[in-house]
């Protein structure tokens, strides 16, 4: 078998490098040329003794960038232990180290403190807290620092403490004491990142969801409980946010993505209904086909329905066009608390304008109102919420029609009924993340009490919304007044400075554009959320119609060529410009391109939430040796688990029959489901047992129990 040092110059010397090495100088290309910027050995290797990692310095600029981070990672003393720790199975994956970025600032997550007037913004790529003073509204906020990235916040009902959920695979919660900001205590939530947050009325029950575990831990934050982990709840596939009902009895879990086989008729995400007294599951209410990306959750003030956002892909058509949703388009589901079923699912685009990407909302006035962040199209739609919902009971009780609705699953194909409920308001910054509507004391109106239902009715007609915006460096601060179409004035509350923003950042934002789609229908992001995959299969015209194919991560797209499932298109740069003229429908400017490159080239693989239990399990490598006994290994090799060609290994399907797929990376593996070329496999057992004619996509029908869940385990854990 080939030593680590001959593998790295094969790679050094090979056309992946050459072709990232030449694409120029400047911050973000040099950071996408490192492609060996570190050694990651596969787990049989981290189970023997951890990985070595020599990153880039953070000070090198240009070509000296790539060949510093070159060096490193193929320094003798490097190889040297490299080879130590994996001489009992031979074997190692080269693969990229987290690139050096710039601190930019990306606002995600806002919480208020009604009883300080303050707004805390999770700062999500710059491992802190900003601090808004709303009675300083001009004032730079306070930063305060974090150990990690913060994915979601909280703050105790008396006002004593924040909570950071931070962390990646070791997820924890930093204790924050209020007002000093001083960090009391980090917990640990049992799971890999957590991220959306709720706290009990009480301020003694904390939940997180631990996204990519699958769970929502229960903790103990009561004095006595310090952070202890009460449970361990079950979700569905990537819990991401979560919301208590009023009377506190339910929680709501949003599941992002879908978890069926993708040729699945009513493939869709879950919405999670805990009973938070008996910390168990109560339902989990599969939404309409085609439902994913499912990201914010709320209860109705009155505690009747969940509120669900999330994209509704139109999977069952061919890509041929764009026009009135053909593809994408944005949705508001209203769940029925008290049974977990579907009371309507409504559409907030217009018929020649999409609301690209709904991300978060908040209910405002009693209900009246519900207002929800566009992320896609950089707008907060305000939606006159009651006048819609008397609206759906009058149709449902035959007192109204709608028009071109004759029952209630036609209402999430009609582009015109919300039209009459809401308002669409243009930000001045990017990216919607995350909104608050303020209380009437911090927001000053009805200031002063007194005046009975008169003032109630003018601190209505004043509301007042804050937006964390991902690509700026402000909260942006809405004041409505008047009527059910209110004017709008927008502020800028300062959040501080970042750097100007490099390739891959300016590619990250275009990445996640839907305004430089043909009417705002979708971005990149409609379907590779985080530049992975939706779990959806799309029939695209590149390799004829008829024939659906499953979305594919763009992790290491760019250095494992050819791309798309048949390998129709030759390179990652060509796929993209593809991607934007037939997907988006639109041509933009080479730079706009050259930018998504650089971004998908710096993505790169989370640790396996599996990594922990195949370290524990399987500490000689069982699996490693089963895999490549099998012959996965002739196939998924090298530094990124491909041997980069395409492979007949008898899973065509119809005129897909016979026909050679592109080998994909194994990275990051446990994140792709479901699998093959047409995700008709939901989990690995499948691909392995169930879709593995005649052994031809490795040797594996012989295998007993205990052997396929070494294998599994093994490359799960990748």
């Amino acid at each position: 078998m080939p030593s680590i040092r001959s593998t790295i110059r094969k790679v050094m010397s090979g056309r992946a490098f050459r072709r990232c090495s030449s694409i120029g100088s400047g911050a973000g290309s040099v950071a996408a040329g490192v492609l060996l910027a570190a050694i990651a050995l596969t787990p049989t290797a981290i189970a023997a003794g951890g990985a070595s990692a020599a990153v880039a310095p953070t000070g090198a600029a240009g070509g000296d960038a790539q060949a510093a981070a070159l060096t490193a990672a193929a320094s003798p003393a490097v190889l040297a232990a490299a080879e130590a720790r994996t001489a009992a199975t031979g074997s190692a994956a080269l693969v990229a180290a987290p690139i050096p970025r710039p601190a930019y600032l990306s606002p995600d997550t806002l919480v208020l403190d009604p009883k300080r007037r303050l707004a805390y913004t999770a700062l999500s790529t710059a491992a802190a807290i900003a601090v808004t003073d709303l009675a300083k509204p001009d004032a730079v906020a306070r930063r305060v620092p974090l150990t990690g990235n913060p994915n979601g916040l909280a703050v105790a009902p008396d006002g004593s403490r924040l909570y950071a959920a931070t962390g990646e695979a070791r997820g924890v919660v930093e204790v924050l004491e209020l007002p000093s900001f001083k960090r009391v205590a980090t917990w640990r939530t049992g799971g890999h990142t957590p991220s959306g947050m709720a706290l009990s009325a009480d301020g003694k029950t904390l939940y997180v969801a631990n996204r990519f575990t699958n769970t929502v831990a229960v903790l103990d934050v009561s004095a006595a409980g310090n952070g202890r982990v009460l449970a361990q709840i079950p979700a569905v596939r990537e819990p991401h946010q979560l919301a208590l009902s009023p009377d506190g009895k339910t929680l709501a879990v949003s599941n992002f993505l879908p978890v069926q086989a993708a040729t699945a008729p009513d493939i869709a995400c879950e919405l999670t209904l805990v009973d938070t007294a008996a910390r168990r599951v109560r339902a989990n209410t599969v939404l309409y086909p085609g439902a994913q990306s499912l990201a914010g959750v709320a209860f109705s003030p009155d505690g009747r329905f969940v509120y669900a956002l999330h994209i509704l892909s139109r999977f069952g058509v061919p890509i041929t066009q764009l026009d009135r949703g053909w593809v994408n388009t944005s949705a508001l589901t209203l769940i029925e608390v008290k049974d977990a079923s579907i009371f309507a699912t409504v559409l907030l685009d217009d018929p020649d304008n999409g609301a690209a990407v709904p991300h978060a909302l908040a209910f405002a006035d009693g209900g009246r109102r519900l207002y929800v962040a566009l992320a896609g199209t950089h707008e907060v739609l305000a939606l006159e919420n009651s006048a819609m919902v008397a609206k759906l009971e009058e149709f449902f009780a035959g007192k109204v029609k709608i028009p071109n609705v004759e029952q209630k699953a036609d209402l999430n194909y009609s582009l015109s009924f919300t039209a009459a409920f809401k308002k669409r308001i243009a930000l001045k910054g990017r990216g919607p993340r995350a909104l608050a509507v303020l209380p009437a004391n911090a927001n000053g109106a009805g200031a002063g009490g007194g005046g009975g239902d008169a003032n109630a009715a003018d601190a209505a007609a004043r509301q007042s919304v804050l937006v964390a915006t991902r690509f700026s460096t402000a909260l942006e601060k809405l004041d409505f007044t008047g009527g059910d179409f209110p004017r709008v004035n927008s502020t800028l509350l300062p959040l501080g400075d970042e750097p100007a923003p490099d390739a891959i950042r300016r590619g990250e934002a275009n990445f996640n554009d839907a305004s430089i789609c043909y009417q705002q229908w979708q971005s990149c992001a409609s379907c590779h959320p985080d530049g992975r995959a939706d779990g959806i299969n799309w029939d695209q015209r590149n390799d004829g119609l008829g024939n659906p194919k499953n979305t594919k991560s763009f992790v290491f797209s760019h250095v494992t060529p050819p791309c798309m499932i048949t390998g129709v298109r030759a390179t990652a740069e060509k796929a993209v410009r593809a991607g934007i003229q037939h997907t988006l429908g639109t041509r933009q400017p080479e730079q706009f391109a050259a930018d998504i490159d650089e971004y998908m080239k710096a993505l790169r693989p989370l640790e396996s939430p599996f990594l922990a239990e195949y370290r524990a399990k399987d500490p000689k490598g069982r699996g490693k040796k089963i895999f490549d006994d099998a012959g996965c290994a002739d196939c998924h090799n090298g530094p990124f688990l491909t041997d980069r060609q395409l492979h007949d290994v008898g899973t065509g399907d119809a005129e897909d029959t016979g026909r050679p797929f592109d080998t994909p990376t194994l990275h990051e593996v446990w994140r792709t489901a479901p699998y093959l070329y047409d995700g008709r496999a939901a989990t690995l057992h499948d691909v392995f047992t169930k879709f593995n004619k005649n052994d031809k996509h490795g040797v594996t029908s012989k295998l007993s129990k205990q052997d396929l869940d070494a294998l599994i385990l093994y490359v799960n854990a990748l």
